[in-house]
């Protein structure tokens, strides 16, 4: 499905609906060792590369050990079932479809997908661009 974007001035609408429902392409699993229980299966897609990118990522249920400190800070919108962050310290929060949070760069704890989980992230380009090297 494609993404609204307006001919006149280049605007992306983000429209839920859509984001929810678009074909993503397969990514790489994660290395060894992070997913702690669950399935090591993901998909993601590209919709904004300029000074931040946006993109939209869903996984297979799973928990992921974040035991490195978050290399950059990170704007979530749940679009699609539910996570439970869970820092160092065992604080939990759950966000489900249409929450929004933000996981600040050096968060480390863990990542619960209990169910098939999309997002909607949005990520400075220079941060994002330094982890895939």
């Amino acid at each position: 499905m494609a993404m609204s974007v307006s001919a006149d001035n280049g605007i992306l609408a983000l429209k839920p609906n859509e984001l929810r429902q678009m074909e993503l392409e397969s990514i790489p699993p994660w290395p060894d060792g992070v997913v702690l229980s669950g399935t090591n299966e993901h998909w993601q897609k590209i919709l904004h590369h300029g000074e931040y990118v946006v993109v939209v990522y869903e996984a297979m249920p799973a928990v992921i050990d974040i035991s490195e400190p978050y290399p950059y800070d990170e704007y979530v919108q749940v679009l699609k079932g539910e996570v439970t962050l869970t820092d160092m310290d065992g604080k939990a929060l759950t966000f489900r479809v249409g929450e929004s949070f933000n996981v600040p760069k050096g968060w480390m704890g863990t990542w619960a997908m209990p169910v098939k989980f999309r997002e909607m992230i949005v990520i400075e380009t220079r941060a994002w661009v330094a982890t895939e090297e």
